[in-house]
């Protein structure tokens, strides 16, 4: 409608999208914003990566799987052309460990690309087998990135042993990525998670590194959010996923953040993964079975019911949902609420509890889960 009532006829709404999204990159990064745009809006096109609307959970109209991969080509760009003027960029290549840290992240990526641009190339299992190998071996060969405490009794003793703490930190960390991987399905949820955790990683270190990704991840949600035309795709939550598991854990062992404020920041992808495996359970269905009965598809059921446009109702499903957990805690960490490395986020948290516990109860109706979702 709003498109009708300001541009002549000619203009489509896709035309119309496009001019919102090169306005807004413009406004926030200037001419590299508007640069990032287009290069995504070409990605767009390409017939590879393609995800067809009736093959994907809740998106109503047809998109591209390779937002990953336009997210990677613009951080890839700016890291070699930073690198190019000088051999120290503070947070990407400090040591050899840090070189291994990063190889994963992007074996991680890779296994994910290879499923966008071929559906089932890989099965879920040797996809999930790869990255226990990648995580496990990674952690094995830089044990400084476990942690030997969290501030939880019990696990805190538990992790004193390394064989434990090596064993834990792995599945926390596989578990974390195929969390970030299953709720990809609306617009603005995970891209506005990612953006909110570079955010807060860009003010707590103010390196180059990180200015590169919240760079890259506010202009992919600006683009995923208005056009509904690109989502991250496996590539892009495997790859992301990574990244910040790998932040979150440095984080946490260099004593930086607290574990309380991690989960608080991360709190819809780990909450809703594990509602989904207990509920799984209960119905008597393997935990990694697919269905449509997360929160956000339950969200995005409820809101097309009153929103008439499909890409309107999947963008107030990811926005409502990102805001109110990722986006409040990045709001409590700029408004100094407590420390970042303080316990007192864990109250942040029980209300990121309660508050996905009323939504899911409110948000039920007599809909069944579907074989429709996203694999591991």
């Amino acid at each position: 409608m709003l498109s009708k009532l300001l541009l002549p006829s000619y203009f489509s709404k896709a035309d119309f999208k496009l001019a919102i999204m090169s306005l807004l990159g413009f406004l926030f990064y200037g001419l590299a914003g508007l640069g990032v745009i287009l290069l995504m809006k070409l990605l767009s096109y390409v017939a590879i990566g393609r995800d067809f609307a009736s093959s994907h959970g809740i998106s109503l109209t047809d998109s591209s799987r390779l937002g990953g991969l336009a997210i990677t080509i613009v951080v890839g760009c700016y890291l070699f052309g930073i690198l190019m003027l000088t051999h120290y960029v503070p947070g990407a290549m400090r040591s050899n460990q840090e070189f291994y840290l990063w190889l994963a992240i992007a074996a991680c990526a890779l296994l994910g690309l290879a499923e966008d641009l071929k559906a089932d190339f890989l099965t879920p299992i040797l996809r999930l087998t790869c990255k226990f190998l990648v995580f496990g071996s990674l952690l094995f060969f830089w044990p400084n990135l476990v942690p030997d405490k969290i501030g939880i009794p019990g696990l805190d003793q538990a992790l004193q042993i390394p064989i434990v703490a090596w064993s834990v930190m792995t599945i926390f960390c596989v578990g974390f990525i195929n969390a970030f991987n299953m709720a990809d399905g609306a617009n603005g949820l995970v891209p506005g998670i990612a953006t909110a955790a570079f955010a807060v990683f860009f003010i707590e270190y103010g390196r180059p590194t990180e200015g590169f990704f919240l760079f890259a991840c506010l202009i992919f949600l600006i683009f995923n959010v208005v056009s509904g035309w690109f989502f991250l795709g496996d590539m892009g939550s495997y790859g992301i996923g990574a990244v910040i598991v790998a932040y979150s854990l440095n984080g946490v062992v260099a004593g930086e953040f607290s574990i309380w404020f991690m989960a608080s920041l991360l709190a819809y992808p780990c909450l809703d993964f594990l509602v989904s495996i207990i509920r799984r359970l209960k119905a008597g269905r393997s935990p990694f079975s697919a269905d449509n009965d997360h929160l956000h598809n339950r969200l995005h059921r409820q809101l097309k019911r009153v929103v008439k446009s499909r890409v309107l109702s999947n963008s107030l499903t990811g926005l409502i949902i990102s805001t109110s957990s990722a986006g409040l805690t990045l709001f409590a960490f700029m408004d100094s609420w407590w420390l970042p490395n303080s316990p007192e986020w864990i109250i942040l948290f029980t209300a990121e509890i309660m508050l996905y516990a009323v939504a899911f109860k409110l948000t039920t109706d007599e809909s069944s889960a579907t074989q429709f979702a996203e694999p591991l």
